[in-house]
């Protein structure tokens, strides 16, 4: 038997072990490829065998010239579909060169033929090119035309909705809110995310705008009117609610989003006191002070701030202090409290709480929210995200997970990203923990491949090497157990770690993390082994990006009012939690025990720190934003 033979068994022998076993005549569609657009697509359209040939010799140096005038002799002589072709693919080239008359060309090949199955291809085209000329407005405006052209494919709609996000924050409002108006038209099953984005973005003249846009589909509208009337709603705008409720009455009179915003509209503010407990004094007294910030900013944008009557108290960085001020405040009969902010605090209070009076923490420990239906758990802590984190790796396929962790710092992190792995059923093959001193981990990865391989295959394949090749030395290596690694580590050890996990052979393996990678060291190396990667991180880490009017009068009302420029994560978490303790207390006029139910509204509130969610234990659940690494970049991972 010759050597070519042996190892043609070897590969053979390996390859059961290293794919799943599947059931015959069964259709599997693996998790990582769930359907995230339901629209019907276009086919994609096939490369012309001559036209193919020309675009290759351009890719291959030839001089681009000739080219050009070999497809300028198919777009006059050729047959059609040749001569189409050769017509679009030539403007590619313009583009791709940045040549003169590039989009003259684009232009002119569209016109021509406008339903041909290259015109959708044609605008992306043309919107990377504006990129490169540093026009956001009008590379967003083809995209938009990309996703609703009659001729979408689906290769063409995932990569939009995963590389236009991250254009609209440079884009204007209007341009912005129209991409994410088209985006929620196709990608139904995100549909509620795309529209919380294009409220938070929305001025009431952008609504108006929107409602009389013919390439808007109408479809969207009610439940974007409902979002964007909300949003108004939490900032006392009562005119602006009304003025959304009048365009969709007049748009979809049948909508059932209607009568919920023509209630919000003929509401009557009703005097509430909120109470507000913070640590103003002691350690942690710069914290609480902060967080007074965005509480009396969000208060003032109110128009009708006449109505709220504010109880502070200060818990003095102390939990006996906690005790005393939310008893104080309980007696006072608020109709809700925002605070307290630290964890012992908030543990301090738990077993006083009162059922039938809803309280909003500041904490970043959200399992406190469990210990009681009253409290609620508003955070932007680090461990919010990690069950996101957890989720988005099951739905992208990972079933078994390697962690990778080093200071205890990280520790609290690792752990909770396994038991949200685990209660969704995935495995935690090993948690591994990195040496504490150097830089080179190589050996400590080599002994980590070792202890995770699989025994019984390696025993196998090592007998039938015995059995076919008894004098031959040959090292077998064999796929990793695990399908993904979980990294709760700074960025700077992340980029320093692929390399060698690449170097014992770990690559092509998912990495997934959170916002620790995000340090400003990610890329030390152009991220040349983070393909895979994916982090998350929530609005409030990019919302200074984006143009939203709602931060910006946050903005300015910090730098007229205290001469700061810029506002903290945790003044904009206090300025989101006042709005809603405001709508829900004052603006719709719930009683308590209304309120408690009333927070737990699946489809959440509009916040400059990110969509939130309550869930049914009261935690607030963010909405995240997923990235990954394409070509150096930190881009959205769609």
């Amino acid at each position: 038997m010759s050597a070519f033979t042996v190892m043609g068994i070897l590969a053979l022998l390996l390859l059961p072990a290293c794919q799943p076993k599947l059931p015959p005549s069964v259709d599997i569609k693996p998790v990582e490829k769930s359907e995230p657009v339901v629209h019907k697509m276009a086919q994609v359209p096939r490369n012309i065998g001559e036209v193919q040939y020309l675009l290759e010799q351009a890719a291959a140096g030839e001089d681009i010239s000739t080219v050009l005038k070999k497809l300028d002799g198919l777009i006059q002589k050729a047959a059609s579909p040749i001569r189409e072709e050769a017509l679009f693919r030539k403007a590619w080239l313009l583009l791709d060169r940045d040549m003169a008359a590039a989009e003259q060309s684009v232009a002119m090949a569209i016109g021509r033929f406008p339903q041909y199955a290259l015109v959708p291809y044609a605008y992306l085209w043309r919107a990377e090119w504006w990129l490169h000329q540093d026009e956001p407005n009008r590379a967003l405006a083809d995209m938009r035309t990309t996703l609703l052209h009659a001729n979408l494919t689906r290769e063409l709609a995932d990569r939009v909705l995963a590389e236009a996000p991250a254009i609209a924050k440079l884009a204007s409002e209007t341009v912005a809110v129209q991409w994410f108006l088209a985006a929620a038209q196709i990608d139904v099953i995100n549909r509620d995310i795309w529209l919380h984005k294009a409220a938070r973005r929305s001025s009431l003249t952008t609504v108006e705008q929107l409602f009389s846009d013919p390439l808007v589909n109408r479809e969207v509208l009610p439940l974007f009117a409902l979002y964007s009337g909300q949003a108004h709603l939490m900032t006392g705008d009562v005119a602006a609610v009304r003025k959304i409720a009048d365009l969709l009455r007049l748009s979809n009179p049948t909508a059932p989003q209607l009568q919920q915003l023509q209630h919000w509209a003929t509401g009557a503010m009703r005097a509430a006191t909120i109470g507000v407990m913070l640590p103003l004094s002691g350690k942690y007294g710069r914290y609480g002070m902060q967080a007074l910030q965005g509480i009396r900013i969000a208060l003032a944008s109110l128009e009708s701030d006449g109505y709220i009557t504010l109880r502070v108290e200060d818990t003095a960085s102390d939990p006996l202090a906690a005790i005393d001020a939310y008893i104080k405040l309980r007696n006072e009969s608020v109709n809700m409290i925002v605070g307290p902010l630290l964890v012992d605090s908030t543990k301090a209070i738990i077993p006083y709480l009162d059922a039938e009076l809803p309280l909003i923490s500041l904490t970043g420990h959200t399992e406190l929210a469990y210990g009681s239906p009253a409290l609620f758990v508003h955070t932007l802590s680090a461990l919010a995200e990690v069950s996101a984190m957890a989720n988005y790796a099951w739905q992208h396929g990972a079933r078994k997970m390697l962690i990778m962790t080093d200071a205890a710092e990280h520790q609290p992190e690792a752990a909770m990203f396994a038991a949200s792995f685990e209660a969704l059923g995935g495995e935690i093959v090993q948690t591994m923990s990195l040496p504490d001193t150097g830089v080179d981990y190589r050996e400590a990865l080599r002994q980590m491949r070792s202890e995770t391989d699989d025994e019984s295959l390696l025993a196998f394949l090592d007998q039938e090497r015995s059995l076919f090749l008894p004098k031959m030395r040959m090292d077998i290596h064999i796929p990793v157990s695990f399908d993904a690694v979980y990294l709760p580590l700074k960025g700077r050890q992340v980029s320093l770690l692929a390399g060698q996990l690449a170097y014992v052979g770990i690559n092509g393996v998912p990495f997934y993390g959170g916002r620790g990678w995000q340090d400003g060291h990610l890329l030390d190396d152009r991220g040349r082994y983070l393909s895979t990667a994916r982090f998350v991180a929530s609005d409030a880490q990019t919302a200074a990006e984006a143009d939203s009017p709602d931060l910006n009068k946050v903005h300015f009302m910090l730098r007229d009012g205290w001469g700061e420029d810029k506002a903290s994560p945790l003044l904009l978490l206090a300025y989101d939690s006042m709005r809603i303790a405001t709508m829900m207390a004052a603006r719709i006029g719930l009683d308590a025990l209304t309120v408690v139910q009333a927070l737990h509204d699946p489809k959440g509130f509009p916040a400059v720190t990110g969509h939130v969610i309550f869930n049914d234990a009261g935690i607030g659940q963010k909405q995240m934003d997923f990235y990954t690494i394409q070509k150096g970049e930190i881009v959205p991972a769609g």
